[in-house]
C-alpha cells in the first residue's frame, strides 16, 4: 500500500475512534470532560506519532468539528470552535518536534505541548472572547473560562501520557 494511503486510513481509523469517545461522551455528559477529553489528546498524539505531524494536526482540527456536530459540543460554543483547533494544533505540533528519541524527550513534547495549548484556551477563554467580540452569554463565558483553563491541562497531559504508553507499546512490539 502507498505510504500516503495507508497514512491517510491510519488517521482517518483514529479521528474514527475519537468520534466514538466524543459520542460516548455526550450520551454520558458526567465524564464527559475528563474521558473524551483524555482521550482525544491520546489520538491526537498517537496520529502525529503514527502518521506524521500534519495528520495529527488535520486530526486536531477535525475532532473540535466532529464534537459539535455529534453533539458533544453544545451549539453555543461553535464560535470557539476556532480556538480548540488552534490549541489541538499547538499540542500537536510541538509534540512532533520531540517525537524522535527517547521515551523522555516524547515526554517533553507533551508537557510543552500541553502547556501550550493550556495557555492558548486560557488566554482565549479569558480575554480572546472578548477582543474579537463573541459576545458570549455572561453564563456561558463563565463556564468556557473554567472549562478552558486547568481542566485542559489535565486532559492534554493524561492524553498525552496514555499516547506515550500506547506508543512505547507499539514499539516494544515491532509494530511500528
Amino acid at each position: 500500500m502507498e505510504n500516503k494511503t495507508k497514512k491517510l486510513i491510519q488517521a482517518s481509523l483514529l479521528l474514527a475512534m475519537g468520534m466514538i469517545f466524543q459520542i460516548i461522551g455526550r450520551n454520558v455528559p458526567e465524564i464527559n470532560q475528563f474521558l473524551v477529553g483524555p482521550m482525544i489528546n491520546c489520538i491526537l498524539i498517537l496520529t502525529a506519532f503514527i502518521c506524521g505531524k500534519w495528520w495529527g494536526v488535520g486530526v486536531g482540527i477535525l475532532t473540535p468539528i466532529l464534537a459539535w456536530l455529534v453533539g458533544q459540543l453544545a451549539t453555543p460554543l461553535i464560535l470557539f470552535i476556532p480556538f480548540i483547533m488552534i490549541g489541538n494544533s499547538l499540542f500537536v505540533y510541538i509534540f512532533s518536534f520531540f517525537k524522535e528519541g527517547q521515551l523522555v524527550k516524547k515526554s517533553v513534547g507533551i508537557i510543552i505541548g500541553a502547556l501550550a495549548k493550556f495557555a492558548f484556551l486560557t488566554l482565549a477563554s479569558t480575554k480572546l472572547i472578548s477582543l474579537f467580540n463573541l459576545n458570549f452569554p455572561p453564563k456561558i463565558a463563565k463556564m468556557l473560562v473554567i472549562s478552558m483553563s486547568i481542566p485542559q491541562l489535565i486532559t492534554a497531559l493524561v492524553g498525552g501520557a496514555f499516547g506515550l504508553i500506547i506508543i512505547e507499546l507499539l514499539i516494544k512490539r515491532k509494530i511500528i
